[in-house]
């Protein structure tokens, strides 16, 4: 059985790099279910920034309300981001 110490490091291990199932690590099969549960925390958690986020973008734009478009938009302005940084200098 892990420590509380132990089991503290993973988590914040996990949340620079929230990529795998923490549940499912190795040597902490015992504590599944309190790494579900703080992982599953996590994700809404991160939905509801998220929301909030194209909430206001909708609300700069002038389309309050219109959550789709201002999430197109932010998807559309992420990938532009993502193809300047491949760009060469």
């Amino acid at each position: 059985m892990a420590s509380e110490m132990e089991l503290n490091d993973l988590k914040a291990s996990w949340l620079n790099d929230p990529s795998r199932d923490l549940e499912e690590t190795e040597g902490f099969e015992e504590h599944a279910d309190e790494l579900r549960a703080f992982a599953e925390a996590h994700r809404v958690q991160q939905e509801k920034e998220y929301q909030n986020q194209i909430i206001a973008k909708a609300i700069a734009l002038g389309c309050p309300g219109n959550i789709g478009l201002a999430a197109y938009i932010d998807t559309l302005e992420r990938r532009i981001t993502r193809l300047e940084q491949r760009l060469p200098a």
